[in-house]
């Protein structure tokens, strides 16, 4: 018998300090709900778990920001449907001034209503904010502008960007191989044939002289009053459906191979009826866009224009007939668009731009209907405004539709991502309360054991007698 060291009490102390230690942890895992309560718990766990945090917290957040982008472009797209309205307005307007039973003052008093909603559509592209920011002023678009001397090229107008993700700065775009295009859509009065002799085709291609430049696109020829191997009439459209002219010319066995009518070269000796033909007349060309180093950053396409519209790499470039291979435009891109962080890590993020929406944007600035033939200018000049502000219009819904389903997508990947957090940093509270029941009887019963440890030397004062 030993009185120095009580072995069988330092044993149950031991027990008991350690059963205690684990009835603490469980207490801390019942009270906080969480299984990782600190590193030491599970240094992994923790590592991956806080890894998921950021993650969820990033989820959550960009998920704000894409229904905050949502309110954002439907606040300029509310906007843009009242310009809308008023174009509409405008052109009703127009339509009415088109008809020679108004007067000189009566279409004066119809301009006075026309020149009241450009100010309107001027003001709503000036006020029209979101957060105090500024929507249809600009100030959100994405712009090029360029050096009219260096236009090489005979681009009309600037080059258009489609691609909101394009930096600001400098860039180039080389024109190459341009070669005529032909395609007769509906053929009719015997012409039909696009190769390998087309039967209608450009006079003068390319127009080396502003006289000669026609657009690009489909034309409508209308040949009327035939009169076999003799004459017909002949009308040509623009692909904007506006009358270019009309000729009386020999068809047939009195008709020529090639012969010149408005611009437009036709082989009238083919023509044997009455008819309607349709002829796309485009360009094929090889576009190249580099940086201002002259480095490719667009792969060289070969493309055929659509209406003269050449899209390649995300900017788009309007011809007609003037246009030049072999050369480079030079020209400078502004971009204001707006990034919205849809994502919860670095760059996940979307580019939109909002063009302006001034009636000089919109080519109306100019529109009066004092004239029989200025209102039907007019009503031209208001309908491309239409198509105008309905493109961005399109654009901005397509991309709220995308936002739509982005926020859908960060909803369940937030619903997922939270499940495996779970799993990881949550307890099992059936389990740790079994746990928790099992160690405190321990705790109970390692007490009575110490206790009747300490009673053990107690033995040796019966020797002591």
């Amino acid at each position: 018998m030993k009185i120095n060291n009580n072995i069988q009490a330092l044993n149950a102390y031991r027990n008991l300090h350690a059963n205690q230690f684990s009835t603490s942890k469980n207490l801390e895992k019942l009270s906080s709900g969480l299984r990782i309560n600190r590193a030491a718990d599970d240094a992994a766990g923790l590592a991956i778990s806080e890894k998921m945090r950021s993650q969820i917290r990033g989820l959550k957040m960009a998920e704000r920001n894409a229904m905050d982008g949502i309110s954002l472009m439907q606040t300029s797209e509310g906007a843009m449907q009242e310009v809308h309205t008023m174009l509409q307005r405008m052109r009703e307007l127009a339509v009415q001034a088109a008809n020679d039973t108004n007067t000189e003052y009566d279409r004066e008093q119809i301009q006075k209503e026309i020149d009241q909603l450009k100010l309107e559509i001027d003001d709503i592209s000036e006020k029209t904010e979101f957060n105090t920011r500024k929507l249809l002023n600009g100030y959100s678009a994405v712009m090029t502008t360029y050096d009219q001397t260096g236009n090489n090229i005979n681009l009309q107008g600037y080059p258009v960007v489609t691609d909101a993700n394009f930096k600001s700065g400098n860039y180039q775009v080389a024109v190459g191989d341009v070669e005529e295009y032909y395609e007769i859509t509906q053929p009719a009065a015997g012409l039909g044939t696009t190769a390998p002799q087309p039967d209608i085709k450009f006079t003068n291609f390319p127009a080396t002289d502003a006289d000669e430049e026609m657009k690009f696109g489909e034309y409508t020829i209308r040949i009327r009053d035939v009169r076999p191997n003799e004459d017909a009439e002949i009308e040509i459209l623009d692909p904007d459906g506006l009358p270019i002219g009309t000729k009386v010319v020999g068809i047939g066995d009195s008709g020529d191979e090639e012969m010149d009518i408005f611009g437009i070269t036709i082989n009238t000796e083919k023509i044997d009826s009455a008819g309607t033909v349709k002829v796309k007349m485009e360009a094929t060309a090889t576009i190249t866009l580099n940086d201002a180093d002259g480095n490719p950053i667009k792969s060289p396409r070969e493309l055929t224009s659509t209406n003269g519209l050449f899209k390649h790499g995300g900017v788009e470039y309007q011809f007609n007939t003037s246009i030049v291979e072999n050369e480079t435009l030079e020209f400078t891109i502004t971009n204001n668009a707006l990034s919205f962080q849809i994502g919860p890590n670095t760059n996940q993020n979307v580019m939109i731009d909002i063009p302006k929406m001034d009636v000089v944007t919109l080519n109306i600035e100019n529109v009066n209907v004092l004239t029989n033939e200025a209102a039907n200018q007019a009503i031209f000049a208001l309908d491309q405004a239409v198509n105008r502000l309905s493109d961005a219009r399109a654009k901005l819904g397509a991309v709220q539709n995308r936002l739509e389903h982005t926020i859908n997508n960060l909803q369940v990947t937030h619903e997922n991502l939270t499940a495996s957090e779970s799993r990881i940093r949550d307890a099992d509270m059936a389990l740790e309360m079994t746990e928790f029941t099992r160690n405190n009887i321990l705790n109970q019963s390692a007490t009575a054991m110490l206790a009747q440890a300490n009673q053990l030397p107690q033995g040796v004062l019966q020797l002591l007698q």
